[in-house]
């Protein structure tokens, strides 16, 4: 039987302070996975820049011309292959930085919640990266399955909806719309709650990848509530945490009236250090959470 949420939770904000230091190594991959895409959109604005300034001359009196050099290279087939190209090789590095990370991260946070000594960051990358790798891409091919049920089943219910605004409808069928929207939105969170755990059991436990994901499901099934309470707090914090963060911040730097820019860097800086911070503890708590959950008992 999984622990309970909050003794799940308990063991993930545990596991990240007996190991605060992933916050650095989550922070440093976060970055450079961003830092991924900066070759395709560099090159995607070098390129219109410079239709656009090669268009002007040939028509100087036409205000439109740049605009119209820029479009007609935003169209151009090998245009649309190199950025492509770039944004999906980007994409593609960014995935195994990810991958990389969490075959890591979990055997640490594992290990930090039993209090087993020594080094599992990079055993676990080295040894843990092809379970990781298969339960990843097994656990995205479900999560995207969810997200295909849940888009039809909504805009099914979203075409009832709009048939019965139209002609009428009863209470019954108010209340059957009202449950395929909560199972259009449920399922696919379940889904990705499972996908999550089966990687955390391909890295803790060394499971392969079918394997993982059968047994995070049939841990799902005995604590559902739990698990989907789990993932719907955890992505609403990872989307309002640094965001809020961020918009705290800006609010407090706009009193700064009259103020020179230069003088504003540092205090941004760290503005956004700060959110980054938070993003990258709120993932790794997740973590942690969800490690409990795959692989931990209750006590009780």
């Amino acid at each position: 039987m999984p622990p309970s949420l909050f003794a799940a939770l308990g063991l993930g904000l545990r596991a990240l302070l007996r190991e605060p230091w992933l916050l650095a190594v989550g922070m440093l991959v976060a970055l450079v996975r961003r830092a991924a895409l900066w070759p395709a959109w560099t090159v995607a604005w070098v390129v219109l820049l410079r239709a656009a300034v090669l268009a002007a001359p040939r028509r100087p009196f036409d205000l439109a011309a740049p605009v119209q050099g820029a479009l007609a290279a935003l169209v151009a087939p090998r245009f649309v292959a190199l950025v492509l190209g770039l944004a999906l090789a980007g994409l593609a590095v960014g995935a195994a930085l990810r991958v990389t990370f969490v075959a890591g991260a979990l055997p640490t946070l594992g290990g930090a919640m039993a209090g087993a000594p020594g080094p599992r960051f990079a055993p676990g990358v080295a040894y843990g990266f092809p379970r990781v790798l298969a339960a990843s891409a097994l656990g995205l091919l479900l999560e995207a399955s969810g997200g295909l049920f849940g888009a039809t089943l909504a805009l099914a219910a979203l075409r009832v909806t709009a048939h019965a605004a139209e002609r009428g409808g009863s209470p019954l069928l108010a209340a059957a719309v009202a449950s395929a929207l909560t199972v259009a939105i449920a399922v696919p969170l379940a889904l990705s709650a499972v996908a999550d755990a089966g990687v955390a059991r391909a890295a803790v436990r060394g499971e392969g990848p079918a394997r993982a994901i059968a047994s995070s499901g049939a841990r799902f099934l005995a604590r559902p509530g739990t698990f989907l309470i789990a993932a719907l707090a955890f992505g609403l914090a990872a989307l309002l945490g640094p965001g809020l963060v961020s918009g705290a911040g800006r609010i407090a730097t706009g009193f700064a009236y009259g103020v020179s820019p230069l003088v504003l860097v540092g205090p941004r800086l760290m503005l956004a250090t700060f959110a980054a911070t938070v993003a990258a503890a709120i993932d790794l708590v997740w973590l942690g959470t969800v490690t409990a959950l795959a692989c931990g008992d209750d006590d009780r």
